[in-house]
């Protein structure tokens, strides 16, 4: 498949693969998203994309600021189901350490995310200081549920900090085939297609506007999403497009194609933005063959179009269907690495790429009317309306 000034599908994969590299390698938690943000920021100033930042954090990025015409606003967020150290790590008591006789500090943490409690126990961690990494393991996992805190005791083999991000010890980056294996796809591969999508209309010199919105929170209740939308920093004039990985159904295996997502397990979303990504989907796939896209509900989850659509604001969504949806193994009932198909991914950055250079199409699908029929009768009594 070829995208702008003969570039291949080949080399759209290896410009996604390369920055999903650098970008997943990154450790990341709920309201500790600082490497990520630094290094989304970082990435549209070496292309001349503005980005400003909010006191929650939320980073927006404003590729072609001056043009005119319809907005589209593409939302990631940064975050991935993750622990924050507590309080400084201590000397362990006890020398019972599971496994592990050099695990000699202990350490609570809180974790924000949905992951059962049966998925702690004994399971494998690693701690990014300012000095270097710790590993470690969970020794104790409690829930409360009605406050959603869920508190952790850590054995680890080093000292840590209050306020260090900690994540499930699992390999950052791996690509077998058309499987591309992560600690966090979720949401680090929505994060993925956007600036993706940013360099591909950077280097083909895209005459158009769009808006990047990268957000904070996510996996602890939406909270970034819902500033954003609180303080109306997003214009209201804007087509939202919710960019998530979401669980993997029968109907939308991992490998089935980009997913146009008409909803989640709350919402049904704005059915113009939806059939304006639809239009543009069926061109790609008269182009190119090898295009797949497809168009499910994915109820496995909430994602932040439900946050915005309540604020009033018009929204679509996409996404890539996603396997071990929070490192969770289902069939092992263990941590494990969550995994998404690679073409669905670039499939997904092309769709984007084809929704912002054909919006200037978009204002006929949000202004719809009401379609004029023709009656025709006939003999039999039929009425048909044409």
């Amino acid at each position: 498949m070829k995208g702008g000034r003969g570039d291949t599908w080949t080399t759209l994969r290896k410009r996604v693969l390369r920055i999903a590299r650098e970008l997943l390698s990154l450790p990341t938690a709920p309201f500790r998203e600082h490497r990520v943000r630094e290094y989304v920021k970082a990435f549209c100033a070496a292309r001349g994309i503005a980005t400003w930042e909010d006191d929650m954090g939320n980073v927006v990025a404003v590729y072609g600021a001056r043009r005119r015409g319809p907005v589209l606003a593409f939302d990631a967020h940064m975050d991935h189901p993750g622990f924050i150290i507590e309080k400084d790590s201590r000397r362990r008591r006890s020398t019972k350490v599971p496994k592990r006789k050099s695990l000699r500090f202990e350490a609570p943490a809180v974790f924000y995310g949905g992951v059962e409690k049966e998925y702690f126990r004994g399971t494998r961690v690693r701690v990014f200081t300012e000095g270097g990494e710790v590993t470690g393991r969970v020794l104790a996992a409690h829930f409360r549920p009605r406050k959603r805190i869920k508190r952790i005791l850590l054995a680890l083999d080093g000292e840590v900090k209050q306020g260090d991000v900690a994540t499930w010890d699992l390999p950052p980056f791996r690509v077998r085939g058309d499987r591309l294996h992560a600690r966090s796809c979720d949401d680090l591969v929505g994060c993925v297609s956007l600036l993706a999508l940013f360099d591909e209309l950077a280097r083909r010199r895209v005459p158009r506007k769009v808006l990047g919105v990268f957000t904070v929170a996510e996996e602890s209740g939406l909270n970034g999403a819902k500033y954003l939308a609180l303080a109306r920093r997003i214009p209201k004039t804007a087509n939202l497009v919710a960019v998530e990985t979401s669980r993997e159904l029968p109907t939308a295996p991992v490998g089935g194609g980009a997913v146009i997502r008409v909803g989640d397990r709350e919402s049904i979303f704005s059915p113009s933005i939806t059939r304006f990504m639809e239009h543009v989907a069926g061109r790609l796939r008269r182009k190119s063959p090898s295009f797949r896209c497809q168009r499910k509900l994915m109820d496995g989850g909430l994602c932040e179009a439900s946050v915005y659509q309540a604020f009033g604001y018009r929204c679509g969504a996409a996404c890539v269907a996603l396997g071990n949806y929070h490192n969770r193994d289902f069939r092992a009932r263990e941590i494990a690495p969550e995994y998404v198909s690679v073409s669905d991914l670039v499939n997904m950055v092309t769709l984007f790429v084809g929704m912002v250079e054909g919006s200037p199409e978009l204002p006929r699908f949000l202004a719809r009317r009401p379609p004029k029929y023709s009656e025709e009768r006939r003999g039999l009594g039929e009425r048909l309306f044409r």
